[in-house]
């Protein structure tokens, strides 16, 4: 994530400008070299030829990703419905997590603000918070029947509201006031050039060369799947695009066990450490993760899987948390006895997966140490991480590049915005820390400038020592507020870079001065996560693992 400043500003919006608008400009300029030179191609000096056979031939890829690409990308994100999980949540079910909900809001005026797009309080009424209620724990809308039991449970959580906030909200609906609701809302998206595309594709390539000169291997799925009985079996070239070119040029590896997950795999050969799996977050694909994978030691064995509808690519809708879960067990159950257990790391939207594989009574007590780096799930229902990621008007250079290269991208809003559940990914402190047999090692890894997660926020929500933490006052712990105009500071005697223990176990790095993702940037800040990654990996030789 880049820093803020004029510069990185004006870079930032001439590189959105030219990719936004790249068919425009090169027509343009096929226009204007047609004028110049004259419209033959073949007219003109070798020079003028060359440019305009250049020119024509980027308007023709353009054209062509335009219309065999991204428009039906978009017409399938037009069409697509959230399909939500099932069962639905029973009364006692609903209750309980709208209790647990209610009891961790630290700031009722800015949750209903943000929750309402920085509508007046004044104009969130009593129909607005039915709506909120209806989506949040409902799955649906006002428009749908209702059966008559339900009326006095959502008449009890807005009193329960009003209590807490201390505010009476007035019957009707409020002008233009409407509630932040993912799954139902219009999904934002702005073009991107074929340009882009190759971009990744480079880029890609550049990142594959550097996981495979550093003994990963790529597994890909294949198609027809394995377990059908096709007599021709030929790699998923382009189930997504830009495709996986550099990764068919080296020797051939098994393919994934799955139909969907792709995954790169180093071998796990210390007999004194337990292997790690990698879950990467929304941008690049694993662009930015492998100085901080390979500062791990070599006999470390590392899984990363690839969530490619994450990863700026062209691709199938993401995978359900149910699906998620049965092809990760798949993989698994295909490696070594000595996978057995691991430790999980995390960056960013791969929390999301984490909170799954933590819900999951099976994969759960084989995770035997967890570190969260930048995570999006803890607390989430705040309205922080919604509402910056999605509605947020960008103004600073950081934010213009998550808005652009992200949130607005085809993937990315079609899997937020129809296939992102808040209530199965939302994660709690005492979900973190316990499984059924034994306490697990946790790290959670925070940045003071994050822009997308109200990191001070859960800081002390994780730090509490006793009592209710939304009425402590807990200086230890910099944020910066980027949501609203105004900017809070808290001032800090954590130091940069230090762990502060909770009386949970739970480990908090803390860098006060960096923003989402930037931890990776700078060898002095990866390495000392990858400190405690290899810390947490570790285990006795006489355990026999």
């Amino acid at each position: 994530m880049i820093s803020h400043s004029l510069t990185n500003l004006i870079f930032i919006r001439i590189c959105i400008f030219l990719l936004e608008y790249a068919l425009f400009i090169e027509l343009s300029l096929l226009i204007l070299t047609s004028l110049f030179f004259g419209p033959q191609p073949t007219s003109g000096s070798p020079t003028a030829i060359a440019l305009k056979l250049f020119i024509l031939t980027l308007c023709i890829l353009e054209i062509s990703s335009l219309l065999f690409l991204y428009l039906p990308h978009k017409e399938r994100l037009l069409k697509s419905k959230a399909i939500y999980p099932s069962p639905p949540l029973t009364r006692s079910q609903r209750q309980a997590l709208f209790q647990q909900c209610t009891a961790n809001v630290p700031d009722w005026h800015r949750y209903l603000q943000l929750w309402f797009l920085n509508a007046p309080l004044t104009e969130i009424k009593r129909d607005n918070i039915r709506d909120f209620i209806l989506w949040g724990f409902f799955d649906t809308d006002s428009t749908a029947p209702l059966t008559p039991e339900i009326e006095p449970e959502i008449d009890s959580y807005i009193s329960h509201i009003e209590t807490l906030s201390n505010r009476k909200f007035p019957p009707g609906r409020g002008n233009s006031t409407t509630a932040l609701r993912l799954t139902f809302d219009p999904i934002q998206t702005r073009y991107r050039s074929i340009i882009w595309y190759l971009l990744v594709c480079a880029i890609d390539a550049f990142t594959h060369l550097t996981l495979y000169r550093n003994n990963f291997s790529h597994h890909r799925p294949y198609y027809p799947p394995p377990q059908t009985t096709a007599t021709v079996v030929s790699p998923k070239i382009f189930h997504s695009f830009p495709p996986p070119v550099l990764s068919h040029l080296f020797p051939h590896r098994p393919p994934s066990p799955t139909n969907h997950l792709s995954y790169y795999l180093r071998p796990h050969r210390s007999p004194t450490h337990k292997p790690v799996i990698f879950l990467h977050g929304i941008g690049i694909g694993l662009y930015p993760y492998p100085p901080f994978l390979l500062s791990l030691p070599k006999e470390i064995g590392i899984l990363i899987l690839e969530n490619l509808p994450f990863s700026s690519r062209l691709t199938c809708p993401p995978l359900s948390k149910t699906l998620f879960l049965q092809e990760l067990s798949s993989i698994l159950s295909h490696l070594p006895p000595c996978w057995e257990e691991f430790t999980l790391v995390t960056h960013s939207y791969g929390s999301v997966l984490a909170t799954h594989i933590l819900s999951d009574t099976t994969l759960s007590p084989r995770v035997t140490s967890l570190v969260l780096i930048d995570p999006v799930t803890i607390l989430l229902h705040l309205p922080d991480v919604a509402y910056n990621f999605t509605r947020r008007q960008p103004a600073k250079a950081n934010e213009w590049q998550l808005w652009y290269f992200a949130s607005t991208d085809l993937g990315v809003g079609e899997g937020l915005g129809r296939y992102f559940f808040w209530r199965e990914n939302i994660l709690w402190r005492e979900d973190l820390t316990t499984t059924t047999t034994q306490r697990r090692k946790v790290a959670v890894v925070l940045s003071g400038r994050d822009l997308i997660v109200d990191t001070g926020t859960v800081a002390k929500y994780l730090a509490c020592e006793e009592g209710d933490w939304t009425k402590e006052k807990d200086h230890r712990w910099t944020t910066t507020t980027t949501t609203t105009t105004t900017t809070a500071t808290a001032t800090t005697d954590v130091q940069a870079k230090k762990i502060h223990k909770t009386r949970d176990g739970i480990e908090i790095i803390w860098f006060p001065e960096l923003d989402h993702a930037q931890v990776f940037e700078q060898k002095r800040d990866y390495q000392l996560v990858a400190e405690v990654v290899e810390s947490y990996s570790g285990h006795k030789k006489e355990d026999g693992k």
